[in-house]
């Protein structure tokens, strides 16, 4: 009874986080979230850019928190209506708040009525990220692509002490392509020109954009990356090959905590000002 009550009361509040996601979601920019943006993208804040930094944070919140109250929703709302699909609601979630980040950072955007050009400062990814951020997509597939190679071709346990899915090579060569594209897509979007403070206010919001996409990307990607090593390595009858399995694939999860960390990075574009 009391086993049947606790588990009432989890999934109760477990309902309620998509709610309160939404809620903060649509709630507007607090002083301490502006404070924190200019902090972090070392930027001051000026009565002609004040408005375009408040509209830029609360539109990139917005759209990342909806995106995972989406998510976490899916599966109960489904199974209201008779579609069952695996009970996987923080996956959902994970991945709702990342397609929000995606639409939020490649959707048509204009900081002011300005006129926009082709960047006269060229923008480069290193720009925004370090070069590990750049890479660790790309491994990612390659080290899920050998841990699926090695899963199909190695000799079998009889029973395996730990269990992970080969799909998770699908989780990161997709994530790994997205987050790659996106981010190319937001570095060669047109600058603003008509102030040298507005310039600087792009730069910040292009940076949360690719950090946002990076952290995220990598972040599922490295998640798929560990399901695939944890699926060779449960099921590999050499002793190296199972212990190297289960080690990477730890590895590979703190990966994606920590790129997941990385959303909030501090990080300045430094660069020639334009006048």
């Amino acid at each position: 009874m009391n086993s049947m009550y606790s588990n009432v009361v989890l999934y109760g509040l477990w309902a309620v986080v998509p709610v309160v996601l939404a809620v903060v979601a649509l709630r507007p920019v607090s002083a301490r979230e502006l404070t924190r943006f200019t902090n972090r993208y070392g930027l001051e804040l000026k009565p002609g850019t004040m408005t375009a930094v408040t509209q830029s944070v609360r539109r990139g919140r917005t759209g990342r928190l909806v995106g995972a109250a989406l998510g976490l929703s899916l599966y109960p709302v489904l199974l209201a209506f008779g579609v069952e699909i695996p009970s996987q609601s923080l996956a959902y979630g994970l991945v709702g708040y990342l397609v929000g980040a995606f639409m939020t950072s490649l959707a048509p955007t204009s900081l002011e009525d300005e006129v926009r050009h082709a960047s006269l400062v060229p923008r480069r990814p290193s720009d925004y990220l370090p070069r590990i951020a750049l890479v660790t997509p790309a491994v990612a597939v390659v080290v899920s692509t050998a841990a699926l190679i090695a899963y199909l071709i190695e000799p079998r346990r009889t029973v395996a002490d730990f269990y992970g899915s080969p799909s998770g090579l699908a989780a990161a060569a997709i994530a790994a392509v997205a987050t790659f594209v996106a981010i190319r897509i937001v570095v060669a979007r047109p600058q603003p020109v008509t102030s040298p403070e507005m310039v600087v206010v792009d730069d910040a919001v292009r940076t949360q954009a690719i950090h946002t996409l990076a952290g995220s990307g990598i972040a599922v990607a490295l998640f798929g990356t560990g399901a695939c090593l944890w699926a060779m390595g449960g099921a590999a009858a050499p002793g190296w090959l199972h212990i190297t399995g289960f080690v990477a694939g730890v590895c590979a999860l703190v990966g994606a905590l920590y790129a997941w960390a990385f959303r909030s990075a501090p990080w300045r574009v430094e660069r020639t000002m334009l006048q």
